[in-house]
């Protein structure tokens, strides 16, 4: 299948500000992703050991019954449901690791797993991810959220030169 272009940017803003938009109508929250895996986590947990209920930050996420029965969690799950059927579609379905010239395939996975770990401790650290900052906090005017955005946007563009061999040639 021949790979399709990308859809406009205005456009997808604004299908995306419509979407949440709806989910504030539908859900009464706005979209975000880091709640699906902290509840996939402490649901986990608690069936190896029903104690983990009584953990000090997970155990809320077990308040209410099943972890899994959230609004967020069902946004995650159509998320990569979603993501796979537009892939598909797109025909962008394919194995491959995009790294710059004079990277191994090596140092490209360390460096990404590296990435991730360091993301995944500040998104509990700011308890909440990009997404949710973002999309659901700027939306609701926060203050911390605007202030995330400007010092993630502004950090991104201070440190790209650093990383940008990683990339050239792609």
């Amino acid at each position: 299948m021949e790979e399709k272009g990308y859809w406009n940017p205005v456009l997808s803003g604004i299908l995306l500000g419509t979407l949440l938009f709806i989910a504030y109508a539908v859900a009464g929250q706005g979209l975000g992703a880091s709640g699906a895996f902290a509840r996939t986590m402490a649901q986990l947990l608690y069936s190896v050991d029903p104690d983990f209920a009584h953990n000090a930050y997970a155990g809320k996420y077990l308040r209410h019954g099943n972890a899994l029965s959230n609004w967020i969690v069902v946004e995650v799950v159509g998320v990569m449901i979603g993501g796979f059927i537009s892939a598909l579609l797109a025909g962008r379905i394919k194995q491959s690791l995009d790294k710059g010239e004079g990277y191994s395939s090596a140092k490209r996975i360390f460096f990404a797993f590296l990435g991730g770990v360091l993301i995944a401790y500040a998104t509990r650290l700011a308890r909440g991810c990009t997404s949710g900052q973002a999309l659901s906090g700027a939306s609701g005017f926060s203050v911390g959220a605007w202030i995330f955005m400007l010092s993630a946007f502004g950090a991104g563009m201070f440190l790209a030169p650093l990383f940008k061999k990683q990339w050239k040639g792609l």
